[in-house]
């Protein structure tokens, strides 16, 4: 499970792959909010309500996994980023709860013609929080895939050429 979540078996780490799949829930869930507030294109927004409570939930659990996924690069990190990978894992950390947070306050407004101002900041503040996250793991992570693809190479090499003799 480590050397999927780690990118070994993919090629590549879906850290930030997972955090771009959670951005793309929480600007989703964002629309949906201004939809509802503004009415846009309905008379009747308790269908965007709902949608962007389940886009909310949907967002935190995304966030979760790559938290997850984080925690097993933070092991093999080298020495000199493990700062940027604590920040990393802070980020995706602080992300899920806010928007968990956004969710727990939707659930008591699925019938509302809107969201509740609260659960409508915390979810554009964790989809901030998000963005930022997301240029802190791509930078993070792009050069160590790399690494791990030359690991995989050279390993293969090594049994071939121990094969053939």
């Amino acid at each position: 499970m480590r050397e999927l979540l780690e990118g070994r078996r993919l090629g590549f780490a879906p850290r930030a792959l997972l955090a771009s799949v959670a951005i793309g829930l929480g600007i989703g869930a964002t629309l949906l909010d201004l939809m509802s507030w503004f009415a846009w294109g309905s008379r009747d927004t308790n269908g965007f309500v709902i949608g962007a409570y389940w886009l909310a939930i949907a967002t935190a659990v995304g966030a979760l996994l790559g938290l997850i996924a984080g925690v097993a690069e933070l092991i093999d990190v080298a020495e000199e980023d493990r700062t940027l990978a604590r920040l990393d894992l802070a980020g995706a950390g602080v992300a899920a709860l806010l928007y968990a947070a956004s969710a727990v306050l939707r659930a008591g407004d699925l019938g509302a013609a809107g969201a509740s101002p609260a659960a409508l900041l915390l979810a554009v503040g964790g989809l901030l929080l998000l963005l930022a996250d997301s240029g802190v793991a791509s930078v993070l992570y792009a050069a160590r895939e790399w690494e791990e693809i030359e690991e995989v190479v050279r390993e293969r090499h090594r049994r071939r050429h121990i094969a053939s003799r």
